[in-house]
């Protein structure tokens, strides 16, 4: 169903030589997670970053991850990057040609 690269393999194992003991968990999957870390062990609130999908396979329905945009989100523990309610999401924003880079590109006059 999803494609895995060595561009892939070599993020995961990048993201895994970071980390250190007990900072989180890396996630070599095809949810396209590559690290994840809760917030407590009694939480179910956790810092997430997954592969965003190409916007070439999101136009295709052939679904893809693209290693190079990884997304930083916090959220529940139980986020599925490849649910049918993300993808949905990832849809518009490319439609949109929305690419967001982390700031906030919003401009307001004082």
């Amino acid at each position: 169903m999803f494609k895995t690269n060595l561009k892939t393999i070599a993020l995961a194992g990048m993201f895994t030589a970071t980390l250190s003991a007990g900072a989180g968990q890396a996630l070599a999957s095809e949810s396209g997670i590559v690290w994840k870390q809760a917030s407590s062990s009694e939480s179910d609130y956790c810092h997430i970053k997954y592969m965003a999908f190409t916007e070439q396979s999101l136009r295709s329905g052939n679904l893809e991850f693209n290693p190079s945009d990884i997304v930083d989100m916090y959220g529940s523990c139980s986020f599925d990057p490849t649910s049918p309610e993300e993808v949905r999401k990832q849809v518009a924003t490319s439609n949109q040609g929305i690419h967001g880079d982390g700031s906030n590109d919003s401009s307001s006059s004082d």
